[in-house]
Formats: C-alpha cells, structure tokens, sequence
C-alpha cells in the first residue's frame, strides 16, 4: 500500500500535475490520520474492556467476601441472641435463689456465657486489594462506592463496639479467676449435675453468683441487644451493596 502511493506521487510530480499532487497528498495526509483514529479507538476499546475485566474481578471478590461475611453474622448473631437471654436469666435468677434454675443456667445457657470471646470477622481482602489497585477511582461518585463505604464503616463499627465489649469481659474474667471465684464454682457445678449438693452448697453458689464481677459481666452482657441491631443494619447494607455489584460485573 505505501509502495503504490509512493508510485502516485512520483508519477503526478513527474507530470508537473502539482494541484493534483497537492490535493493527493491532503487525502493521503487525512486517510493517515483516520487509520491513526481508529487505530487509538480500538486500543481504547480494549483497554476498556481489559479495565473493565480487572474492575469485575476485584468486584467479584468482594461479592465472595460479602457472602463469607453474611455466614459469619448469622452465626455471631445466634450467639449474642443467647448470650443475651442467658444473662437476662441469670439476673432473674440470682434475684429468686432458686436451686432448680442454677440447674438450668447452668446446663442451658451457660455455653453462651459473656466471657466468651466472640465477634464477627469480615473478610475485607477483596475490598483492600480494590484500593490498593487503583482502580477504585473506576467507580468514583456512583452508587457502588457509597454502598462499599457504608459496608465498610459499619464493620469498623462493630469491631470497635466488640472489642470494648470484649475488653470489659476479659477483665471482669480476671478478677474471677485472680479471686479463685471461678475455681470454686466448678466443683458445686458437678455436684449439682449429680444432685448430690448440700444446702451448704448452695448457700455457697448463691454468695459466688453475687460476686460483683459475676454480676457486673451478666449485667452488660444483657443488654448487648443493640449489638445485633448493628448487625441488622450490615446486612440491609450487604443486600444493597451485592445489589450494586451486580449491576456493574452483569451489566
């Protein structure tokens, strides 16, 4: 193709055809530029389309953390809800001194005791690896980011709120075991699964039960319901969010 325009050129200079020439070598000069225009257009659609591959990945892998995230709320969201209804029953309980409901508390709620270190783990590798890429700004201003934003500010939240929790557990668990309160627990629980306890026993069970640390765990404990609320509101946003995700990689 260059060869033959280069012989069209030759041949008009060599006729003295100048107009022709000039106006040959205009149309030459603008079938360059348009072959260079669609040249660029191409590669900007496969740079989009390359981008846009890259941008579903890392959405794709945010969408499997969220799922991930969805199983672990369940989960912590069974437990406090009978955490909850165990302290709430424990703090009746110490009120009535009743033998038969230190039976129950014990063989019912007390798995779900507030010492327990439990909390929701979320999966935010997907989401790091978005910020740390640069292809965050991709989705700057849209629905997508503020959802993503939203998502991730809660679960700050929550670890936040867990970890005083936790904290204030760890040490009412302390002073429990530094003052022997939990060692002397244990052996009038045995008795009283075997039912071979004595009033002493039980005089002794209802003085641990009373210790201000035993108390004060319970009390908090019980009214942790706003922690579930917490995780009510994460997962409207985690609908939300896949929703926006979907939008984009299935667009």
């Amino acid at each position: 193709m260059i060869k033959l325009f280069r012989k069209i050129r030759q041949k008009l200079l060599s006729e003295n055809k100048f107009g022709k020439y000039l106006t040959y070598a205009i149309g030459e000069i603008i079938l360059v530029v348009i072959g260079i225009l669609i040249a660029l257009y191409i590669n900007n659609l496969n740079t989009d389309k390359q981008e846009s591959i890259t941008l579903n990945g890392y959405l794709n892998n945010i969408a499997e953390n969220i799922k991930s995230d969805q199983i672990n709320l369940k989960k912590i969201t069974a437990f406090r809800d009978s955490s909850v209804i165990g302290s709430k029953f424990f703090m009746k309980m110490i009120e009535q001194e009743s033998k038969e409901q230190f039976t129950t508390y014990f063989s019912k709620y007390f798995k779900f005791n507030p010492w327990l270190d439990e909390s929701f783990q979320s999966n935010q590798s997907g989401f790091e690896a978005l910020k740390n890429s640069g292809y965050l700004n991709k989705i700057q201003r849209t629905d997508l980011e503020t959802e993503l934003y939203k998502y991730y500010s809660l679960v700050q939240k929550i670890k936040d709120e867990e970890q005083s929790l936790n904290n204030f557990m760890e040490e009412m668990e302390y002073d429990m075991y530094k003052n022997n309160v939990v060692q002397k627990t244990k052996p009038i629980i045995r008795k009283l699964f075997r039912k071979i306890e004595t009033e002493k026993d039980i005089a002794e069970l209802q003085k641990i039960l009373n210790y201000p640390a035993f108390v004060g765990s319970h009390s908090r404990n019980a009214g942790t319901s706003y922690m579930n609320e917490l995780y009510e509101q994460l997962t409207s946003i985690n609908n939300s969010l896949m929703n926006e995700i979907e939008k984009i990689t299935k667009g």
